[in-house]
């Protein structure tokens, strides 16, 4: 299988589970994600604003428990600008106003830019992931490049509805492993 495919059977497999076992599957995540032992400094997180038309697992669940534990969290997402093939971290707040950008993923629409070398936890997106913390993204390459900014000790966590594969497909240097991944059975560190 080619990472073009595993692309389509991935998205295909989370758009085939019914809202109702979608919500089952997020909150075994988010009790996973409870018992999880976070990193030792925790303030300032980037996270992703789940798309619902491509039934991705909802990352507010885990932002809220963190926003409740930890009450001087900077939370901050991601911002695409057109023509560049980089993305930046902006801080949110509940004042914060988000518009749809090109891939209709909603962005905070100002914000204070986040260096990336500030960021304790990265909630990263994806479609599959393997058993060496390798990731299957959307293809656009937009966390990889901004992940080689983060420093070593910046947790890069994934979420998944589904179990690890055993190896991804087409790997290439580019591709950098997570330090974790939570599905609904399990949180899997790399």
């Amino acid at each position: 299988m080619t990472k073009a495919e595993c692309r389509i059977d991935f998205l295909n497999r989370r758009l085939a589970l019914s809202e109702k076992e979608r919500s089952r599957r997020d909150d075994l995540i988010l009790i996973h994600f409870q018992q999880w032992q976070w990193p030792d400094q925790l303030e300032t997180v980037l996270s992703y604003w789940p798309l619902k038309e491509k039934a991705e697992p909802n990352t507010f669940l885990l932002t809220d428990f963190m926003e409740f534990r930890i009450p001087m969290l900077q939370l901050a997402y991601p911002v695409i600008h057109p023509g560049k093939p980089e993305m930046e971290a902006l801080l949110v707040n509940e004042e914060t106003d988000y518009r749809k950008n090109k891939y209709g993923i909603a962005e905070p629409v100002e914000g204070q830019v986040i260096d990336p070398a500030d960021l304790h936890l990265v909630l990263v997106p994806l479609l599959a992931f393997d058993k060496k913390g390798y990731r299957l993204g959307y293809g656009k390459g937009y966390y990889d490049r901004f992940l080689t900014n983060v420093p070593s000790d910046c947790y890069k966590l994934g979420i998944s509805y589904f179990e690890p594969l055993e190896a991804l497909p087409g790997l290439d240097q580019f591709d950098l492993p997570l330090n974790g991944c939570l599905t609904p059975d399990a949180f899997y560190e790399f």
